[in-house]
C-alpha cells in the first residue's frame, strides 16, 4: 500500500470513527487518494457521499446538513486556494457549534514557503475557528483527534504525495483514536436558582436558537418560572401554546418591564434590547448556552453546557406587571393598510407554509420579518437560520444542506443574500425529492441598511453605494437551474403549483414598505 494510500484509509476510518455519515466532496488533483479510496469504500463504511464544484458552497451544504441532525459531517476539498474557501463556514460553525470536519489535501511539507503550485501555507489556516488542527504526514499524526468534543469545526491537514492510479484502497483499517468524549453537564439547577434567589420579579427571559433537544426542557423550565419570555423564532417556542400567557409577542414590548435581570437560553438573539445590554450595566445577564460566548462585550455570567437538564425551579408568582399585547391591534392595522408591504407578504407567507415543513430564514431581514410578523396561529417550530456570526454568504447553500431528504422545505432570503451564492442549486438534485421553495424578498438592494440610525440620513446618491441597489430579477436564474420561477407583488391571490422546484420572488412596494416601518416605529 502507498504512503498515500495509507493516509486515506487512516482518515476516513477515523471519520468513521467520529461518527461522519455524510461527506460532501469537491474533487481535485490532490485529493484524489482521498476521493477515490472514498468512493471506493464509501458502502461498507456507510458514507453518503454529495459532490459540488464549489468549496465555499459545498462547505455551508455540509453546515446544514451538519445543523440539522447535531450530526459531524465532512467536506473534502483538494489543495490551495480551495481550501481557503471553507473559512466563511468554519467562522459559523465555531460561533454556533457545528460539528463540522473539514478534510484539505496538501502538498507534502517541504514545499511551504516554495511559491510552487498550489501550495499554500495551509496548516491551522483556520486559526482560532478550529480548535483542533492537525498537520498530516503520517498515520500516527491522528492521535490528537480524540481531544474533539464536536462543539466546534476540527481540521485534517493531510499532506499528500503526487497521487498515482494505485493510491486506492477499498478496506479501511481500525481508527487510532478513542470516539470523542461528550462533556459533561455543569451545575445548571444550582446556579439558576442562586440567580433566581429574589423570585421571577424582574426577571425576562430571551431565548435564541435551541438545539431540538434543547426545547422541551426549556418550555417545562419556563413554564414553571413565570417571567416573561421574548422566543427567537429558531428557539422552536415562538408559538408554543404552553407559555402562551408568558410570551412578549413583539420585541418592542420588552422594554416595558421593570427589568433586573435578563436570562438568555441557546443562542444569541436578534433582537434590538439584546444590543441595549450593553449599556444597561446595572442589569444582570445570564446566560446558558451549548458554546462559550456571552455574546456581550460587558461582564455578565454564562453557563455552557452540552443539554439543558430538567430544573427544579418553582419560583412561580403573579407578574407585577400584564403583559403587553396593545401593539397587536395597531400592526394589524398597518398591515392592513399596507398590504404590499415586506412585512404583508411575509405574514401572507408564513400563513401559506404547512406548520410540518422546514423554514430556513436567511440573514439578516428574513429573520426579523419573521419574528414580527409571522402569524402565531400556524405555528412553525421548525425554524431554523445561521446566527453565529451572522453572515450572508452561503445561506442558500446551508438551507439545501438542511432540507435534506425533507418532504417539504421552505428558505426565505434577502436579494443580496441569494445573489452571494448563486451556483448552490448545483446541490439542489441531491437533496432529495421533496419540494423545495427558495423565496427571495426583492427589494432591490440591502434596504435593511438604511435603517440603521448611523445610514438613515444618508442622501439618496449615497444610499446606491451603501445599499447596493439593483434592479435585477431571478427569472432566468431559476430557469438556469430547471426550477419553475413566479413572483408576486402582494396585489393579486397567492397561488403556487404543485412543482417539486420552485423559485418565488416577492416585490414588495418599496414606499409601502418604507410607510409601514415608520409607523410602526
Amino acid at each position: 500500500m502507498t504512503e498515500n494510500a495509507q493516509l486515506a484509509a487512516s482518515t476516513l476510518a477515523n471519520l468513521v470513527a467520529l461518527g461522519v455519515k455524510k461527506v460532501v466532496v469537491c474533487a481535485g488533483a490532490r485529493n484524489a487518494p482521498i476521493v477515490a479510496s472514498l468512493l471506493s469504500v464509501r458502502e461498507k463504511a456507510g458514507f453518503e457521499v454529495f459532490h459540488h464544484f464549489d468549496e465555499r458552497s459545498a462547505s455551508f451544504f455540509a453546515l446544514g446538513l451538519a445543523k440539522r441532525d447535531w450530526q459531524p459531517v465532512a467536506v473534502i476539498t483538494t489543495s490551495g486556494t480551495a481550501v481557503a474557501e471553507l473559512l466563511p463556514a468554519a467562522v459559523e460553525g465555531y460561533y454556533s457549534g457545528i460539528p463540522l470536519v473539514l478534510v484539505t489535501a496538501d502538498r507534502p511539507i517541504r514545499y511551504r514557503g516554495s511559491g510552487a503550485p498550489q501550495a499554500i501555507e495551509q496548516k491551522e489556516l483556520f486559526g482560532p475557528y478550529t480548535p483542533i488542527s492537525l498537520d498530516l504526514e503520517r498515520v500516527w499524526d491522528l492521535d490528537d483527534l480524540g481531544d474533539w468534543d464536536g462543539a466546534s469545526p476540527v481540521h485534517l491537514n493531510v499532506c499528500l504525495e503526487e497521487p498515482r492510479p494505485d493510491d486506492v484502497v477499498t478496506e479501511l483499517p481500525e481508527s487510532v483514536f478513542s470516539p470523542p468524549r461528550t462533556g459533561e453537564i455543569k451545575s445548571v439547577g444550582d446556579r439558576l436558582t442562586d440567580f433566581l434567589q429574589d423570585g421571577n420579579n424582574g426577571v425576562v427571559v430571551l431565548l435564541g436558537e435551541l438545539a431540538p433537544s434543547w426545547r422541551a426542557g426549556v418550555e417545562s423550565f419556563l413554564v414553571n418560572l413565570g417571567a416573561p419570555v421574548w422566543a427567537e423564532c429558531t428557539s422552536g417556542l415562538r408559538e408554543s401554546v404552553a407559555l402562551g400567557e408568558f410570551l412578549v409577542p413583539f420585541e418592542q414590548n420588552v422594554s416595558q418591564f421593570d427589568i433586573r435581570k435578563v436570562i438568555r437560553i441557546g443562542g444569541v438573539p436578534s433582537l434590538r434590547y439584546w444590543r441595549d445590554l450593553e449599556d444597561a450595566r446595572d442589569i444582570r445577564v445570564l446566560s446558558i448556552s451549548r458554546r462559550p460566548f456571552s455574546g456581550l462585550s460587558r461582564d455578565s455570567e454564562l453557563i455552557v453546557t452540552d443539554e439543558f437538564p430538567e430544573v427544579a425551579c418553582s419560583t412561580h408568582e403573579i407578574l407585577d406587571e400584564r403583559i403587553d399585547v396593545s401593539g397587536g391591534d395597531r400592526f394589524e392595522q398597518l398591515l392592513e393598510k399596507y398590504p404590499t408591504s415586506e412585512a404583508a407578504l411575509v405574514r401572507k407567507l408564513g400563513a401559506t407554509i404547512p406548520s410540518d415543513a422546514l423554514v430556513f430564514l436567511g440573514n439578516s431581514l428574513p429573520v426579523r420579518e419573521w419574528n414580527l410578523s409571522a402569524p402565531y396561529g400556524r405555528p412553525h417550530p421548525r425554524c431554523f437560520a445561521s446566527r453565529g456570526a451572522n453572515g450572508i454568504d452561503g445561506q442558500v447553500s446551508t438551507f439545501l444542506g438542511l432540507s435534506h431528504g425533507e418532504e417539504e422545505s421552505w428558505g426565505i432570503f434577502g436579494d443580496l443574500t441569494t445573489l452571494y451564492d448563486l451556483n448552490a442549486p448545483a446541490l439542489l438534485e441531491q437533496t432529495g425529492e421533496g419540494k423545495r421553495r427558495i423565496v427571495v424578498i426583492n427589494n432591490g438592494g440591502g434596504r435593511i441598511f438604511s435603517r440603521l440610525p448611523s445610514l438613515s440620513k444618508l442622501p439618496e446618491s449615497h444610499k446606491e453605494v451603501t445599499e447596493n441597489r439593483h434592479e435585477r430579477h431571478l427569472e432566468d436564474w431559476a430557469k438556469m437551474w430547471g426550477m419553475e420561477y413566479v413572483s408576486w407583488t402582494g396585489t393579486e391571490d397567492f397561488l403556487l403549483s404543485d412543482s417539486k422546484r420552485i423559485v418565488l420572488e416577492l416585490l414588495p412596494d418599496i414606499d409601502a414598505t418604507e410607510s409601514f416601518w415608520s409607523e410602526w416605529k
